[in-house]
């Protein structure tokens, strides 16, 4: 089981939470919103990391309580690039690891967490707007967005919607 810390950033009590998860379970639920954002990136250095990373921070107005908790872990760790292992960066892993994640949290949470936070990791990958036209790019909303992006967000949808058998 894994409880949060007894007090918030300000110094105030928090509001413990037990969950029924255990820490490698909680690892990966904190590892993967940055694992997402750095393939999304696909290492193209004309992307909106930024974007991505205000994506993530955006999971504090989410509506599961698990979410917010998530961004608070990742924003608490600091993080760099070197701390990434080799599965972090690879698609396919990636995606394996969003279904394992989303079912998970079906199981022990219920789908509407489950939901929450897939749902977040999409927005994460989604948000990462690309500069400059190229081939093999469309245009969406007034963002650039490659079509192998594209492909990725879908993937994260299919895996979403097969935990939850949708």
């Amino acid at each position: 089981m894994v409880s949060k810390p007894a007090s918030g950033p300000s110094g105030r009590p928090a509001v413990g939470v037990d969950l029924p998860l255990h820490r490698q379970e909680w690892d990966l639920l904190v590892r993967l919103p940055r694992s997402v954002l750095v393939v999304a990136c696909a290492g193209d250095e004309q992307v909106d990391a930024v974007a991505g990373v205000a994506a993530i921070a955006s999971g504090q107005r989410s509506r599961a309580l698990l979410v917010r908790g998530v961004v608070a872990a990742i924003f608490a760790e600091q993080l760099t690039d070197s701390d990434l292992d080799e599965r972090a960066v690879r698609p396919e892993a990636v995606l394996a690891d969003c279904g394992s994640a989303v079912r998970l949290l079906a199981e022990r949470l219920g789908a509407d967490i489950a939901l929450a936070y897939g749902e977040w990791l999409i927005d994460i990958a989604a948000s990462v707007g690309r500069t400059a036209w190229q081939a093999g790019r469309i245009r969406l909303g007034g963002v650039e967005i490659h079509l192998a992006e594209r492909r990725f967000v879908n993937g994260i949808a299919r895996e979403l919607a097969r935990a939850l058998h949708r």
